[in-house]
């Protein structure tokens, strides 16, 4: 099958709205001086007229499939298995619709599930928050709401892996072309790294190849970089978040706390970075060593430094704190699920002076928010 290039595509997109059969379309285009078989336009408009004739701004009307074996009640079954579970294979519902008494192939199974509006993908994987603990996530949330918390004494901290080749960087390509292949090692380098971020600034950068175990975590963080950060930036009281980590919550670092003044705010509900700012420093942070993409250790050590020393301005972990103010309201109103992108979906605006208070109120009376959340589904 020869190239179909762009203006044949649209000159089978007009004929196609005109309601031309794909026997006419070749007839036509080869009068035009197109020698195109019929099968290369049969096959260009099943594999590409959704995506490039809405590109042309023709609207072709598609087809609906008629089946002389699919009942009403077989596509009303396709529809309930598959709401049950997502998960479903083709074999297992072609399975229990014989069972029910349909008379067709896992072939023609598959065609109708394709008409009943369903199609299958890989899932995308994201935050993980278990059912017990999400009214936890709801609690936390609505007190901030109820507080109106400014986190102005808050020390937001996490650890964080970071590797080579981890392609968190897109590449534009043209539309026909395979996308590139990033060749990645078997071994990439990696590090670990541990930092903090409030509203006065970030803390030190501790980077480090060893597990963290309670031992590395008293000494090197909590005594080695967070106690001087404290000490220097907050004289006048503050409130420290860490997850729930093991570590976090030994004897040992517990005392190392307690006997140096470290204000431990033990309230931060499990299964909760969403709610973590400092999450959005370390996805920055992977797509500038993307960019940069180091070749060794050291190099990887320096770029980390250079972004933690360049880029984390106070202004910045300003901004990473204050889309809490988006998070919080959304939380209550999931139900303490996973929030992923729906904060900034909801709420497109800025948030620089902004409040809980603000954005609280606009997910409750803004007409235009409230037309936002139509249509969106909350597990």
């Amino acid at each position: 099958m020869g190239r179909v290039d762009d203006k044949i595509k649209q000159e089978i997109a007009v004929l196609r709205k005109s309601g031309n059969t794909i026997q006419a379309i070749t007839g036509i285009l080869r009068t035009r001086g197109h020698n195109i078989s019929r099968h290369s336009v049969r096959y260009w408009l099943r594999a590409y007229d959704r995506d490039f004739i809405s590109e042309l701004g023709v609207h072709v009307q598609p087809k609906q499939r008629t089946f002389r074996k699919v009942s009403e009640r077989d596509a009303e079954l396709i529809k309930e298995l598959i709401k049950s579970d997502f998960s479903m294979s083709s074999k297992q519902i072609h399975k229990a619709l014989v069972a029910d008494g349909a008379n067709m192939s896992l072939s023609l199974t598959k065609i109708a599930i394709d008409a009943a509006g369903f199609t299958h993908s890989r899932p995308r994987y994201g935050q993980m928050v278990r059912r017990a603990n999400r009214p936890k996530r709801v609690d936390f949330c609505q007190h901030l709401i109820d507080e109106n918390d400014d986190f102005a004494d808050i020390i937001f901290s996490d650890e964080s892996s970071i590797q080579t080749f981890q392609n968190k960087t897109n590449y534009y390509r043209e539309k026909d072309s395979a996308p590139m292949v990033h060749g990645k090692p078997k071994h990439p380098l990696k590090v670990h790294v541990w930092g903090a971020i409030s509203r006065r600034g970030p803390s030190k950068l501790t980077i480090f190849e060893d597990i963290m175990e309670k031992e590395f975590f008293t000494n090197s963080i909590l005594r080695d970089n967070l106690l001087s950060y404290v000490r220097v930036k907050f004289p006048d009281g503050h409130r420290f978040q860490q997850d729930n980590d093991p570590k976090h919550k030994s004897k040992m670092a517990k005392e190392f706390m307690n006997d140096n003044g470290i204000n431990w705010w033990n309230i931060w509900p499990s299964e909760s970075p969403d709610l973590n700012p400092i999450e959005m420093v370390w996805n920055q942070m992977k797509r500038h060593v993307a960019r940069v993409d180091p070749k060794t250790k050291e190099e990887l050590v320096n770029t980390l430094q250079t972004f933690w020393c360049e880029m984390m301005t106070v202004e910045q972990c300003n901004m990473y704190i204050d889309h809490i103010y988006k998070v919080a309201p959304v939380c209550v109103l999931m139900n303490g699920a996973a929030t992923g992108h729906l904060p900034d979906k909801i709420f497109p605006e800025r948030t620089r002076g902004k409040s809980l208070a603000y954005f609280n109120n606009k997910l409750k009376t803004d007409p235009d928010v409230i037309k936002r959340l139509k249509g969106l589904q909350f597990q």
